[in-house]
């Protein structure tokens, strides 16, 4: 078998922890493994999200894809060609607008019937936002 998908994907923040509480509680990620912070420790142990190490992963069981946030002291913000999928698009908006989450855009159909919209995290990172033409019934896309 050959590539078949995309396991992780960075996205860089100036810190670790407020971008955990970001993502977990705004946007709704799952916490999917934190790495311990303390050099040279076993990679079995496990950091937490208020003493995380440099590795952080959230998002679904693999083999979905996740978000690793990798924190770094300077960065540019702007689009980082990321989409995360909904199976409501209008309700999502209206959920992360709620928890002062920043749109640069409202959702709007498009032309070939998908739905979408951009949004920003607090480091200035920019997202689509979409919503498939057709969703099964887990909210994924129907093949």
């Amino acid at each position: 078998m050959g590539i078949y998908g995309i396991d992780t994907v960075a996205i860089v923040v100036t810190d670790r922890r407020r971008a955990i509480e970001w993502y977990r509680d705004v946007l709704g990620l799952p916490v999917a493994y934190l790495g311990p912070n303390i050099p040279g420790a076993d990679p079995a142990s496990r950091g937490t999200p208020e003493d995380p190490g440099h590795w952080i992963e959230l998002g679904p069981r693999r083999p979905l894809t996740r978000v690793h946030l990798c924190e770094t002291g300077d960065r540019e913000s702007g689009p980082t060609g990321i989409t995360f999928l909904t199976d409501d698009i209008h309700r999502d908006h209206d959920r992360l607008k709620a928890r002062g989450v920043r749109f640069l855009s409202a959702p709007e159909k498009m032309d070939w019937g998908e739905s979408l919209c951009q949004f920003v995290d607090p480091d200035g990172n920019e997202f689509d936002l979409k919503q498939p033409a057709e969703t099964g019934p887990s909210g994924g896309h129907k093949s």
